[in-house]
C-alpha cells in the first residue's frame, strides 16, 4: 500500500490505482475479444459487420464498435498495445503535472510546479532551475527538525522513496513527456526537443536510474514518426510514483508541512478524546500512533517528536 504525507500525493497515488484498475482488465478484455471474433470469423469466414455486431458488441452501448474484422483481426494487437500504451503514458503525465501544480502550490516560490518536471540545473542538458533547486528553495524557507524526526524517517523509507537517483529519474521522465507532446502536439512526429530528451536519456543506465532494469527506450529522431511500447509507459508509471514519493516525502519535514500535520490534527473530528497521554510510556507510545493514524498520518519514527509537537499546540498533555 502507498504511504504518502500530502493530501495531494493522497489523491495520486488514488487516480493511479483507478487508471490501472480501467487500463489492465481493458487490455486483457480486448485480447479476449480479438480470439472470440477471430474464432468465430474462422468458423463462419461469410459473417458481416452487422452479425459481428449483434454477437459482440450489442447491448454495450458503444455504437463505434462497427468494424470488428478490422478491430480485431486487420490490426496486429503490437500495434494495439501501443495505442494502450499512449494512453497509459498521457494520463500518467497529467497525472503528475496536476498534481505538481496542486502541491507545489503550497509553497511560496517561482515557478516550483515547473521546476520538479525537470533535472537539476546543470545535469543533463539542463540550463534551468530544476527538482533539486526546487527542494532547496522549500527547505531555505523552513523546516522542522521534529517532523524530520518523526514522520521523515517513515516516509523515506518506502522502496519508492529515489533521492540518490532524482535527476536520472527526472532525465528519463522529460524523454517520455517529449514523447507525449510529439503525440498531442505533433501528430506522434518527433520534434528536436524529442529527440534531445533521448539522447539524455541514452546516457542512463540501470545504476543511474536504480531500477530492476535499465531504461526501455526507443530511438527518437527528428522529424520521424514514433513508436512507443507498452514496457516503456509501464516503466514511466514507475518512475512518476517514485517521483511523487521522493519529492512528498522531502516536503514532509518542511516548516509548511509541519503546519499543515497540526491543521490535520486540529480539524479532525473528537481528536481531543484522545488529548491525554497515558503515563506508562509503553502506552504513551500507542497513543501518538494512535492519534497519528487518525488524523491521516503514519505512526512516527520518533514518538516524543511528535508528541513535542502535539504540546506546543496544546493538543496533548
Amino acid at each position: 500500500m502507498q504511504q504518502f504525507f500530502f493530501a495531494e500525493s493522497k489523491s495520486f497515488g488514488t487516480r493511479v490505482e483507478q487508471l490501472f484498475g480501467f487500463i489492465h482488465p481493458a487490455s486483457v478484455a480486448l485480447w479476449n475479444l480479438r480470439w472470440q471474433v477471430q474464432g468465430f470469423v474462422a468458423a463462419s469466414p461469410d459473417a458481416t459487420e452487422v452479425q459481428l455486431f449483434g454477437r459482440f458488441a450489442s447491448g454495450s452501448g458503444v455504437n463505434g464498435a462497427n468494424n470488428l474484422k478490422r478491430i480485431c483481426i486487420e490490426t496486429p494487437w503490437e500495434e494495439q498495445l501501443g495505442q494502450f500504451a499512449q494512453i497509459v503514458g498521457a494520463n500518467m503525465i497529467a497525472l503528475y503535472e496536476g498534481w505538481a501544480e496542486a502541491l507545489m502550490g503550497r509553497f511560496t516560490g517561482a515557478n516550483l510546479k515547473t521546476q520538479v518536471q525537470f533535472p537539476s540545473r546543470g545535469k543533463y542538458g539542463q540550463t534551468r532551475n530544476g527538482v533539486g533547486e526546487a527542494l532547496a528553495a522549500v527547505h531555505r524557507a523552513g523546516t522542522s527538525p521534529e517532523m524530520k524526526l518523526a514522520l521523515f524517517p517513515v516516509y523515506s523509507a518506502s522502496k519508492k522513496y529515489s533521492i540518490n537517483e532524482l535527476d536520472p529519474l527526472m532525465a528519463l521522465y522529460r524523454y517520455h513527456k517529449e514523447i507525449r507532446n510529439s503525440f498531442m502536439h505533433g501528430g506522434g512526429v518527433a520534434d528536436k526537443k524529442a529527440e534531445d530528451a533521448w539522447i539524455e536519456a541514452s546516457k542512463l543506465s540501470r545504476t543511474d536510474i536504480g531500477g530492476k532494469s535499465g531504461p526501455i527506450l526507443t530511438q527518437v529522431v527528428e522529424g520521424q514518426p514514433i513508436t512507443y511500447t507498452i514496457k516503456e509507459a509501464i516503466q514511466l508509471s514507475d518512475v512518476i510514483i517514485r517521483l511523487v514519493h521522493t519529492i512528498d516525502a522531502e516536503l514532509s519535514y518542511s516548516s509548511h508541512a509541519e503546519q499543515y500535520f497540526l491543521d490535520c490534527w486540529k480539524a479532525t473530528p473528537d481528536i481531543l478524546k484522545l488529548q491525554l497521554l497515558p503515563g506508562d510510556p509503553i502506552r504513551r507510545i500507542k497513543r501518538i500512533a494512535q492519534i497519528c493514524r487518525k488524523i491521516g498520518f503514519v505512526a512516527p519514527a520518533d514518538p516524543a517528536a511528535a508528541i513535542l509537537l502535539g504540546q506546543r499546540e496544546g493538543m496533548v498533555s
